[in-house]
């Protein structure tokens, strides 16, 4: 799925936007936003598609059943079919044209023992996003650019093999930052993940600030700024 690539910029200014919406009450932060957005476009999805249907959980990206289908509908080169749905079992088969490409089958035995989440509360859901995940990687796995798990997998699957939430904006955010307030409040919006980052605590260290990782408090004030732009006492 080709979609138009943002730069860094461009990101930058679509996170914070959303996340002054209050349209979305998973994002506090312009940072939290923009991981979603960029999780998104490395995986080919547009930015309101990414922050409605990307979950980030335990610093993972995750995509929700719903946008997965929607993608491999909207790809113009795969199709699927539900053959069986019920709290029981879920079994799909997958399409390139008319050829069949195979099928994927999960049931409510496999999913408890694989320990897939809210399987009690909502069976048929579950086994739908299950059956439909393992569909893309077996049969449409060019639908996105990389391997992608449901919420739901989050306790069965190889965390190495899991989207991880990239800090390559992040990078770009705290370089961009120009004064005490805005270093601040960039710390603040990002996950516990990201602060216990070597590679992020160096980014701001160079910034000349330094960071207690289990804190949202600066230690130590940024050097090399313009005092005129101190709007943090």
């Amino acid at each position: 799925m080709d979609i138009q690539k943002h730069t860094t910029t461009d990101i930058m200014s679509i996170s914070k936007a959303f996340a002054e919406s209050g349209m979305f009450p998973d994002i506090r932060s312009a940072a939290q936003a923009m991981v979603k957005i960029q999780a998104g476009q490395e995986l080919g999805i547009k930015p309101f598609a990414a922050m409605n249907g990307i979950h980030i959980i335990k610093g993972k990206a995750t995509i929700g059943a719903g946008l997965i289908a929607s993608s491999i509908k909207g790809s113009g080169k795969y199709d699927y079919r539900i053959i069986t749905q019920s709290d029981k079992v879920c079994e799909i088969e997958f399409f390139q044209g008319k050829e069949s490409l195979g099928k994927s089958k999960f049931t409510i035995e496999e999913a408890k023992k694989a320990g897939t989440q809210n399987i009690d509360k909502f069976p048929s859901n579950m086994l739908f996003a299950r059956a439909i995940s393992n569909g893309v990687k077996w049969f449409t796995p060019d639908v996105f650019q990389g391997p992608v798990y449901v919420p739901e997998e989050m306790e069965t699957v190889d965390a190495v093999a899991v989207v991880v939430e990239p800090i390559e904006p992040i990078l770009e955010a705290v370089a961009a930052c120009d004064d005490k307030a805005t270093l601040t409040k960039l710390w603040k919006g990002m996950s516990a993940e990201l602060r216990t980052n070597a590679v992020v605590l160096q980014a701001v260290k160079d910034k000349g600030a330094e960071f207690d990782p289990k804190t949202t408090i600066p230690q130590g004030e940024p050097i090399n700024i313009d005092p005129s732009k101190q709007t943090v006492a």
